[in-house]
């Protein structure tokens, strides 16, 4: 695991880091993209194909493919509904998404914020410059900057950071949450793409996943609606335990 630490004294400013104007700055204005690439995990026999599409504050589509077989898996996400359907087995769990809106209303935002790799403030959105203040920068010795939020009273048992490098581009989130939980998102990039690095572990139990997206489309294209009729529909808990 990568570390680093998250518990520097924050200085609140009057004028934001030249920075985050810079990180900022980097951040393209979207409606919607689209991402291709591959998937794989050491718990997958095989890589797969996969397929991300997002419609901002409104819609995530996550298809997954495998060699021979197709399309095994499917998630989407709406302010309405959560929907994952697991292809191979002819299953699939849905959700309402209002529980969850209502205990973190930035849920479908954030979450798209940190699929483009970009730093989000917990509570108010991605960055930028109108919630500067509350991100503390910090030099490290590879170059790049530590930008940490400040957390306050209502988050005190939840800390993270994120690693920018020279380019203004994020390379990492590491965040420690109560139970023994830690996420850390490992950022690399090439020409057209991003390559993701995911571990989540809880309680010395890891969960790795790998996702390569070669190619990103500013635009791009939805994945159609699948016809769940003859689709077996589970409870979360019944879905979780037969994956």
């Amino acid at each position: 695991m990568l570390t680093v630490c998250l518990l520097l004294p924050l200085k609140m400013q009057a004028q934001y880091d030249p920075v985050i104007d810079k990180v900022v700055s980097s951040y393209q204005p979207w409606t919607k993209v689209e991402f291709s690439g591959k998937a794989k995990s050491p718990k997958l026999p095989v890589s797969l194909t996969a397929k991300l599409y997002m419609e901002r504050d409104s819609l995530i589509q996550l298809s997954l493919r495998a060699p021979l077989l197709g399309e095994v898996g499917r998630a989407t996400i709406t302010p309405q509904l959560i929907t994952i359907v697991y292809k191979v087995k002819r299953v699939y769990m849905q959700e309402p998404t209002q529980k969850l809106l209502e205990l973190y209303p930035g849920f479908i935002s954030d979450l798209q914020s940190l699929l483009l790799a970009r730093v989000v403030v917990l509570g108010d959105g991605e960055l930028k410059l109108s919630n500067a203040d509350k991100i503390e920068v910090e030099e490290d010795r590879a170059g790049g900057y530590m930008l940490i939020p400040y957390t306050g009273d209502a988050l005190l048992n939840f800390n993270y950071g994120y690693l920018i490098d020279g380019a203004a581009r994020t390379r990492a989130l590491i965040a420690s949450l109560p139970s023994d939980i830690n996420l850390e998102i490992l950022y690399d990039y090439n020409n057209k793409g991003v390559q993701m690095d995911v571990d989540f572990t809880q309680k010395n139990k890891s969960t790795q996943v790998n996702i390569d997206f070669n190619s990103v489309k500013w635009g791009g294209t939805p994945i159609a609606d699948l016809k769940l009729i003859n689709y077996k529909r589970l409870s979360a808990k019944e879905f979780i335990k037969l994956l």
